[in-house]
């Protein structure tokens, strides 16, 4: 009799949407065949070449295994932030939860399934980051067999532990709270829970990192033989024991951390299983409903609310509205644009020992002669929030298959496009306005500098709201059952993410040639005022066509 977990997982991953390539046309897979193909393994060469350097370094010191243990933590982190919105949504959100429990499965066997299908899409992110390091450093330190071995098993076993400490905050809390008749509000708090978990690891991580005195650090350095390792492991305890199996996997040292890795590994998934067989059924059962207050609308409050006003400025607060009631739209589109300054700069503001940075920091921005760069800078910095914003990238896929109602709209084409294109950029502006404000008051930047950059900034988020809203028109991912397909599966998303770095890359070299502001502001301003003018062009024209086409 075949595996009950593994068929089912089997099932749903053939059943799923996979990369968001279904009904695609043939332009965008043979776009996506480009990515896996040539940006992916340029990006993952890349790291191999920092690894390469830096293994250069920490081999003469004896700490070249650190290396490894950064690869572990990362992966490790970054699956946990990622895991806590996967599991919400792919353990009780997901519409084919309701078609599960009525047939012959125990809990643990849909569990296991489910959480299999997440490792999954998982594998496809930390091997970006652990293979190059794994493989660079296997290839420079002459590693044997066993080495490759234990890194495989490594690998695959590398989001056991943290998808499953997911799984369980996120079984407890569904189980314990009434929460079943607001499913978007969890969506919301588990989305933001797990981003600021992620920000606490990274802050406990740190503190492990930099408690030390200098003395005592200088003196593990001293001892060589990956004395570091250790110190650097980070909140989950296997990492520390991965690392040990790699680097010292010709010893029985190495073999007793493999087998403590692999074990923990696999006790923390049966525990997941026990757990999910006692409480994820009690959790799970009336997900399906929702929550709804009936209130009656007076006279009085319909006169106010039913007053003529501008069309765009009206459809664009509905786009709003849409995008932060929305739980997956409001984590993905919304809320990453008020997180990013914390991103950047919150390691810096935890910690004592990193003043002397921001001090450094704000002499370079204050430096006479340099605010050509900073603005060609803070316009680099401005197309890559633009690119990795997928609003308006997600604009048309959003609508999904109700997209047919909006040729019922009595609003025309142009201004419903522009109300995307306003949403989107919109949000952008936002992540650029936080940006400076703590460029001003963290760093000391001349608030005139700041004005400026605020006054020209946004050509590079119009430029990007309008590839991203192009690029859904002529490819968007209209096929889809649960919000979540239409946004994090979204490859449009990935798309609009190369139209903002590729000139963004651009933009960065010219940073060399901008040593005079008024230089910097004729040709960066002309530059990307020419651009999005000849993208605004196109949209109001062939892509008023196109949308006109797909709602035919």
């Amino acid at each position: 009799m075949k595996n009950k977990t593994l068929l089912l997982a089997k099932t749903l991953i053939k059943n799923g949407e996979g990369i968001g390539l279904k009904g695609s046309t043939a332009f965008a897979k043979a776009v996506v065949i480009l990515v896996f193909l040539i940006i992916i393994p340029m990006f993952m060469s890349g790291i191999a070449f920092v690894v390469a350097a830096l293994l250069g370094m920490l081999r003469q010191i004896g700490q070249e295994g650190i290396i490894l243990t950064w690869g572990l933590a990362i992966n490790s982190a970054v699956v946990f932030i990622f895991g806590i919105f996967y599991i919400i949504s792919t353990f009780y959100f997901s519409s084919d939860i309701e078609l599960l429990l009525p047939l012959p499965l125990k809990p643990r066997q849909i569990i296991g399934a489910k959480f299999i299908v997440v490792a999954v899409y998982e594998y496809l992110t930390t091997a970006v980051v652990f293979v190059p390091m794994w493989l660079t450093y296997g290839i420079k330190m002459g590693s044997g067999l066993l080495y490759y071995v234990y890194g495989l098993i490594i690998f695959l076993l590398i989001p056991f532990v943290p998808l499953t400490a997911a799984s369980i905050l996120i079984m407890l809390i569904m189980r314990f709270f009434n929460l079943s008749r607001h499913k978007d509000t969890v969506k919301v708090v588990g989305g933001m829970l797990g981003i600021f978990i992620g920000l606490g690891i990274n802050v406990v991580v740190q503190n492990v990192t930099t408690g030390m005195s200098q003395e005592q650090v200088m003196e593990l350095i001293q001892k060589g033989n990956n004395s570091l390792i250790g110190l650097a492991a980070g909140i989950f305890p296997t990492t520390r024991w991965g690392a040990e199996a790699l680097v010292f996997h010709a010893q029985l040292s190495g073999f007793i951390s493999f087998l403590l890795y692999t074990g923990f590994s696999i006790l923390f998934y049966y525990a997941l299983l026990w757990l999910g067989e006692l409480i994820y059924l009690r959790g799970v059962i009336g997900l399906s409903e929702a929550g709804s207050r009936r209130n009656r609308t007076k006279q009085v409050q319909l006169e106010k609310t039913a007053v003529k006003g501008s069309v765009i400025r009206t459809y664009t607060l509905v786009e709003l509205k849409l995008l932060f009631r929305t739980p997956i739209y409001f984590i993905n589109c919304v809320m990453i644009n008020f997180l990013y300054p914390v991103f950047f700069l919150f390691p810096l503001l935890v910690q004592n020992e990193e003043v002397s940075i921001i001090q450094e920091l704000s002499k370079a921005l204050n430096k006479p002669g340099t605010e050509g760069m900073i603005l060609a800078g803070s316009f680099a910095l401005a197309l890559f929030l633009g690119g990795t914003n997928a609003t308006t990238a997600t604009a048309i896929s959003r609508e999904g298959q109700e997209l047919f109602v909006k040729k019922y709209l009595p609003v025309s084409y142009r201004q419903q496009l522009t109300a995307k294109l306003l949403s989107g950029f919109i949000l952008g502006l936002v992540a650029i306005i936080m940006m400076v404000l703590f460029a001003v008051i963290v760093f000391n930047l001349e608030w005139w500098l700041g004005l400026i950059i605020l006054a020209t900034a946004w050509l590079p988020i119009l430029y990007t709201s309008l590839t991203g809203l192009l690029i859904d028109l002529y490819n968007p991912k209209l096929d889809w059952d649960n919000e979540q397909k239409a946004v994090k599966q979204n490859v449009n998303v990935v798309y609009n993410m190369l139209a903002g770095i590729l000139p963004a890359g651009l933009t960065i070299a010219f940073i060399g040639f901008a040593f005079n502001l008024v230089w910097a502001i004729i040709v960066l301003v002309g530059f990307y005022g020419l651009l999005s003018f000849i993208l605004a062009k196109l949209l109001y024209t062939i892509g008023v066509k196109r949308f006109c086409m797909l709602e035919g």
